[in-house]
């Protein structure tokens, strides 16, 4: 049975990548209406039915996302953190600049769009059985760490515990938001390529194949995530029926972190 979101309203960021467009097609089938926000002026070839332009970086523009939310459609009952983005560098080799971009993306972006939406999340929860819903999608290099992945471990270990603190402190001001976090492995989407060639160009493997000959083998369940099984996982946390999850980790990872 599929989780349903009937009449709820959800907003995706990082909408046009391959994780973030199925997350909106997925929620979009459960019921929800969905808005995308991403960084471009038009949506390209992404298919949603809303589109916002916005720069996660940046407060005003979270602001004027949030404000034209609330004034089409008076709530916002989901939330969800898909964007963005990796460096694949040695640490000694990486940049003040490109360090600060990935905390800027996959911190700061998490942080501003949960702290302009808080209000309106707040008020949305309060007609909710089980309150509304933040879901950042954080990754396992959140948990673990990994060679050419310093700055995104890093970040990506911030938002995890970012998600945690932010759950109790909704909880201790009496606000029905519940705030969770999913941790995807490798997943099948076009910033594979990119790293790949990364990992070739820093001298980890002698060439793409035998870097891509590698990753499925690494996870015990035999293969890389496909975009859906993060998105399902993002369903389920938007639904009433993950209504007693606040605070978690969901690790959709194929085992790899079991090992």
């Amino acid at each position: 049975m599929i989780s349903s979101l009937e009449g709820r309203i959800a907003l995706v960021t990082g909408c046009t990548g391959g994780i973030g467009s199925e997350i909106t097609r997925t929620l979009t089938e459960a019921g929800a209406t969905v808005i995308g926000a991403d960084l471009p002026a038009d949506a390209g070839s992404w298919s949603g039915s809303e589109y916002l332009q916005l720069d996660v970086t940046d407060e005003a523009s979270w602001q004027s996302a949030i404000g034209a939310v609330e004034q089409k459609h008076g709530r916002l009952d989901v939330l969800v953190h898909v964007a963005g983005i990796v460096v694949v560098e040695k640490m000694e080799n990486t940049t003040l600049e490109q360090w600060r971009k990935q905390m800027a993306v996959n911190v700061d972006g998490v942080f501003l769009g949960t702290k302009v939406s808080a209000q309106l999340l707040r008020r949305s929860g309060e007609t909710l059985p089980h309150g509304a819903s933040v879901v950042v999608i954080s990754s396992v290099a959140g948990k673990i760490g990994s060679p050419l992945h310093v700055g995104y471990c890093t970040s990506k270990g911030a938002v995890t515990l970012f998600v945690k603190a932010c759950a109790m402190e909704f909880s201790a001001l009496g606000y029905k938001v519940r705030v969770n976090s999913v941790h995807p492995s490798g997943v099948k989407t076009g910033m594979v390529d990119h790293i790949l060639q990364r990992i070739v160009d820093n001298g980890f493997a002698n060439s793409v194949e035998e870097a891509a000959a590698g990753l499925a083998p690494a996870h015990p369940i035999g293969r890389m995530a496909d975009p859906i099984d993060v998105a399902k996982t993002v369903r389920f946390l938007a639904s009433d029926e993950a209504g007693y999850m606040h605070g978690s980790e969901l690790l959709v990872d194929g085992g790899f972190t079991a090992q």
